[in-house]
């Protein structure tokens, strides 16, 4: 019977100790354990056109009076298809992607 009762309190005191801790760590901040996120980038400054230039040797796609962002596809008249690599000022740098073909579009 004495046992019984010792192993009731022991108990008793574990689950108050456990509930007590788990219940201050919920409370403390964890910023040892948080993650770092990157800071944004700095806003792009807007210009009324931009200047669409091959990167490789950087010779003149396109004009456009459209914001430019990193990623946006440019389709050229020769059916040539560029993505936006990098962006200075008014100037937006684009990397070949692919030839289109417009064969398979064409009524037959």
């Amino acid at each position: 019977m004495i046992h019984k009762h010792r192993f009731t309190v022991l108990a008793g005191i574990v689950i108050f100790s456990g509930l007590l801790i788990f219940s201050l760590l919920h409370l403390l901040p964890l910023n040892i354990f948080s993650i770092q996120q990157k800071p944004e980038p700095a806003p792009q400054k807007i210009y009324d056109y931009y200047l669409i230039l091959d990167e490789t040797d950087g010779h003149s796609l396109m004009y456009v009076p459209l914001v430019v962002s990193v990623g946006d596809e440019i389709l050229t008249e020769e059916n040539k298809l560029y993505q936006v690599v990098k962006i200075e000022e008014n100037r937006a740098y684009a990397r070949f992607v692919k030839d289109i073909s417009l064969d398979k579009y064409k009524k037959k």
